[in-house]
């Protein structure tokens, strides 16, 4: 359990946000009437709020006098898991466990041990009847609320479902977990997981499957959601560039294309590389271009022929993938999982997401909001304000401008380290 303390203090001006004491004045101006291309003498409250040459904190910039504590915001979760008919297959070998209940046990087991803190929800697709390969809001299973309530509903969900889906329409599902976080309430981070074990079935073209994976950068860029996905004994580039645009990549080094390439036809590959695809039951299954020669594999990866249940003998790139999502297989399927399962939990519950305190604030202007951060035996670290969310920065979460969010690399340090946080309302904000 890492240790992690955050207080987080509301340095107030004594007067009205409005109406704020210039070093050297004795009356209070009305920030109304200062000129805001004013970058000369000593008028802090005169300059630009991307000058970011003057200290916020500091007593002598006219903020702060009063503290008030606050608290993290709880974050809120969508796992959006996959049912499809592969799921009933053993997980490891011909015989065994199936991957269906070896990843519901992860689940049940990954979230007895998650705080109640945490808001989270469950969504199943494809559909148990009609169109599977639309997804709809009746596949929430479990609306999202704290897990206090919702873990014993996330259980018996899941005890009462099964494997048994023919298609797997992942690009469809994506589109209708996003859209039940918008419906979310609250001010904490809000993302979706989504799990599966296959390759899309539904929207196969090229420009469908890039298409949906843009539109998790922008639901990240425009929302601030954030995507993860793990691959349930199944690494491919969808996957990987899933996780990389939604702002999830397992680590800073990975690889959106961390594989060879999916594909449904031929005319998806390099000119002279097969495709192994095929279709069972009418549904399609997405193969690989075969590669003949390494250069068609990934760094670190060299091309092999190998032999496969059904498929045959095929060329595949084999060696080390350093692929973006997370994936659980083999021998330790269950274990991976719910490491995974609770390593993304970890992280919505020691967010970087703050509530920014009103009480005793006479009319708030969020562009009068400064944030500084202090680790344990250093300088205090005041942040500038970003949209650019891999800066060392801060950002507001809400349209209300009620909570803030800590991003970049520091954000990282935060979850790791003891630190003060604190708000300064009074002083122009300081941009990026």
């Amino acid at each position: 359990m890492r240790t992690l303390r955050f207080l987080l203090l509301a340095l107030l001006t004594a007067c009205s946000c409005d109406d704020t004491r210039v070093p050297g004045d004795s009356p209070t101006r009305d920030m109304g009437m200062v000129d805001p291309d004013m970058t000369t003498g000593t008028d802090m409250m005169s300059m630009p709020r991307d000058f970011g040459m003057f200290d916020p904190f500091d007593p002598d910039a006219g903020c702060g006098s009063s503290t008030v504590p606050t608290e993290r915001v709880p974050g809120s979760l969508i796992l959006v898991f996959d049912r499809s008919g592969s799921m009933d297959n053993p997980a490891s070998g011909d015989s065994g466990p199936t991957k269906w209940d070896l990843a519901t046990s992860a689940i049940n087991n990954a979230l007895s041990g998650v705080s109640d803190d945490l808001n989270m929800g469950l969504m199943l697709f494809p559909h148990t009847s009609g169109d599977e390969c639309s997804v709809g809001s009746d596949a929430m299973r479990v609306a999202v609320g704290p897990l206090g309530s919702t873990r014993s509903m996330i259980s018996s969900a899941l005890s009462s479902a099964s494997a048994g889906g023919g298609n797997t329409p992942i690009a469809s599902a994506l589109r209708a977990g996003w859209a039940q976080l918008g419906d979310v309430e609250g001010r904490g981070q809000k993302g979706l997981i989504m799990v599966t074990d296959g390759a899309e079935t539904c929207e196969t073209s090229q420009s469908e499957r890039n298409a949906v994976l843009a539109m998790a950068a922008d639901q990240n860029s425009s929302n601030g959601y954030l995507t993860y996905a793990v691959g349930l004994d199944e690494s491919n580039n969808f996957l990987s560039t899933l996780a990389f645009n939604g702002e999830t990549p397992r680590t800073p080094t990975c690889m959106p294309e961390c594989t060879e390439k999916t594909c449904y036809d031929a005319s998806e590959c390099d000119a002279g590389q097969a495709c192994n695809n095929m279709s069972i039951g009418g549904i399609p299954v997405p193969g690989t271009c075969q590669c003949t020669m390494d250069s068609h594999c990934p760094a670190g990866q060299t091309c092999e022929t190998i032999t496969l249940p059904i498929i045959g003998t095929v060329a595949s790139c084999e060696g080390p993938s350093n692929c973006c999502h997370y994936n659980a297989e083999g021998s330790s399927f269950e274990a991976d999982f719910q490491d995974a399962l609770e390593e993304i939990a970890s992280r919505f519950l020691d967010s970087c997401v703050f509530e920014v305190p009103r009480d005793g604030i006479t009319g708030f202007n969020p562009n009068l909001v400064n944030v500084g951060v202090t680790f344990d035996g250093e300088d205090r670290t005041v942040l500038r304000q970003s949209s650019d969310s891999s800066m060392d920065s801060w950002n507001y979460t809400t349209p209300e401008n009620d909570a803030i969010i800590i991003q970049g690399p520091i954000c990282d340090r935060l979850l790791m380290s003891a630190a003060e946080v604190e708000i300064v309302v009074g002083c122009p904000t300081i941009i990026i």
